[in-house]
């Protein structure tokens, strides 16, 4: 069990509102970057949930795990009946029935797409499920001045959401100007307003009115960045996205490799336009290369594809799974922004094809990768040096802890303007309670009141407050809700990190290294018992904010062996700590 115990100077309790699975096409990279931002906060020691938002582009009626009967109901069948107007010249007919077949042609393709889209978005839901901190409630822009939200400060958390939709006009639940929000501290990260056709005297009026009650913005693009700026007078930094918080081995812990791929491929990930370019492209490149090509689709039927070629594509894959496509690939083509950020994450060769606006152009020009970028002109599979990512990965440490520390010092910012630093203090003693005792599963639920509970399958269980406490606080282990068939459970060993080092809980009230442990006869393990309350984890003040492991300890019924041998472990770890000690 992890436990965190909250009493570092940031005890805020934070809502985030970012785009999540109510996406038209339940794009791979908006899980991946709002955990990588919840995560980075929670590294941190600032605890915030993901506030289940459904913008304003999808309709009350619209059904996220089920949405064809929507797109039939709003548009797709009147596309069907469609009759040629009269008067038309040949030339116009012409033009009229290429635009009616492509029509119909996209119509096929979303229908396709939509009766297969559950399994797909079970998968995007599972990711979340398993690493998120989020409401239990989703919240439509249509309600969201009537909801009652408690947070201490709202942050709105990357990708195209200040985007204006000509039909919807500005998304105010992206902009935290809900009733609910008005009255608490705003931040902006990494905001994109996506393709930018310009807007009108009004529009820039009204976004001016939305950002004046920001404490701080930050945008993803410098191109925006200059424009709130231009608007409001507010300075912007330009910021990385999310995903570039957390590093390489951070991501590879979470990718999922390909099953069943023997052969190396080259993937190809392309998104919005046709992107006939990147497909013709990466399937000579593969050809060249005598390698397979693998696309990842964001729908199952491309019309844009050739009828012939060593090619297959891929759709019902989640979050995780699209990871361990592009880090188990030799070679990438993409015109996607998410798809360099990882290619770039992951140190692969990549090349980018045609995109309409300016983020994917901004990628590259901040990690001086702008001759990946591939033309009818200019080929950049034969003429780009291989990528030197030793110069890309210093310009990603530079950037990613500007960029950190924006968003940290922000939050700092705040809680000392709004004097907020006490909000949360409870003086009375907790408990931690789990809402279930399922056998041998992964399994995750909420409370609310207090945080995430989180089962793992090293029979342990993740536990995130959401509350500051004050004092020698009593902590009351709850009962354990695992069994090990053959077993019996005996109790606790606690285990923290201080400085990278591991400290275990020790009879004499102190965390010990594992040296410590091994080599002094007086220093003894710690053994919690069964809903034990203890101040261990309260009254070592210098640990506060440390997240604690409580590690099951079983005996065996038949031979009387206790496992895990807790002793085994601790000589791997001081081992392991003398290879790192010389390395330095």
């Amino acid at each position: 069990m992890i436990c965190k115990v909250q009493g570092g100077t940031i005890v805020l309790k934070i809502g985030i509102i970012s785009i999540n699975t109510h996406t038209k096409a339940l794009n791979f990279a908006c899980p991946l970057h709002t955990y990588a931002f919840q995560q980075f906060l929670s590294d941190h020691g600032i605890e915030s949930t993901v506030i289940d938002y459904m913008p304003i582009y999808n309709n009350k009626e619209y059904d996220p795990v089920y949405p064809l009967h929507f797109y039939l109901q709003h548009g797709y069948n009147k596309a069907l009946t469609e009759i040629m107007p009269e008067g038309l010249t040949k030339d116009e007919q012409k033009v009229w029935t290429h635009k009616h077949n492509l029509k119909i042609l996209t119509i096929n393709k979303f229908a396709k797409l939509y009766t297969i889209w559950p399994k797909r978005y079970q998968k995007f839901e599972n990711f979340i499920n398993a690493h998120y901190i989020r409401t239990k409630e989703t919240y439509h822009h249509d309600d969201l001045d009537d909801q009652k939200l408690d947070f201490d400060c709202y942050i709105c958390a990357t990708d195209v959401i200040w985007q204006y939709n000509p039909d919807k006009g500005f998304d105010r639940g992206f902009f935290l100007a809900a009733e609910p929000m008005k009255n608490a501290p705003k931040i902006g990260y990494a905001v994109s307003r996506g393709v930018f056709n310009g807007w009108t005297k009004e529009q820039e009026k009204e976004f001016i009115e939305y950002t004046t009650p920001f404490e701080a913005i930050a945008a993803r693009e410098s191109s925006f960045a200059e424009h709130i700026h231009e608007l409001t007078g507010k300075d912007v930094p330009v910021v990385l996205d999310p995903v570039f918080l957390k590093d390489k081995k951070f991501w590879h812990d979470i990718a999922i490799p390909p099953r069943n791929q023997e052969r190396k491929y080259v993937l190809l990930y392309a998104v919005m336009e046709r992107a006939i370019d990147s497909i013709q492209k990466a399937l000579a490149f593969a050809k060249e290369k005598g390698l397979e090509l693998i696309i990842l689709s964001s729908y199952e039927s491309n019309v844009h594809l050739p009828k012939e070629g060593d090619y297959k594509v891929i759709y019902n894959v989640g979050p995780d799974e699209w990871l361990g496509y592009i880090e188990q690939a030799e070679y990438i083509f993409t015109n996607s922004f998410h798809a360099c950020a990882f290619s770039i994450l992951f140190e692969k060769q990549f090349y980018v094809g045609a995109r309409h606006g300016d983020k994917v152009d901004t990628i590259l020009k901040t990690f001086d990768l702008e001759d990946r970028r591939f033309t009818k002109i200019y080929d950049s599979t034969k003429s780009a040096k291989p990528i030197d990512y030793s110069k890309v990965g210093q310009l990603l440490e530079e950037k990613r802890k500007a960029s950190g520390d924006f968003i940290l010092n922000a939050i700092h910012s705040v809680e000392k303007k709004y004097n907020l630093a006490d909000t949360h203090f409870k003086k009375e003693p907790f408990n931690l309670i789990y809402a279930s005792s399922a056998k041998n599963k992964n399994l995750v639920c909420r409370l609310f009141t207090f945080g995430l509970n989180k089962s793992i399958r090293e029979k342990s269980i993740e536990f995130r407050p959401n509350e500051k406490y004050d004092g020698n606080a009593i902590v009351k282990l709850a009962k354990n809700p695992f069994r090990y068939k053959g077993f019996t459970f005996l109790g606790w060993y606690c285990r923290t990190t201080f400085h990278g080092i591991y400290k275990w809980y020790c009879t004499d009230g102190q965390f010990h290294t594992a040296a410590e442990i091994l080599y002094h006869d007086d220093i003894e393990l710690c053994r919690f018992q069964d809903q034990e309350q203890t101040d261990a984890f309260t009254r070592n003040r210098f640990l506060t904010g440390n997240s604690f492991f409580l590690q099951a300890v079983w005996q065996n019924n038949e031979n009387g062996h206790i496992i895990p041998n807790i002793e085994r472990s601790l000589r791997a770890s001081f081992k392991e700590y003398m290879v790192q000690a010389r390395k330095k």
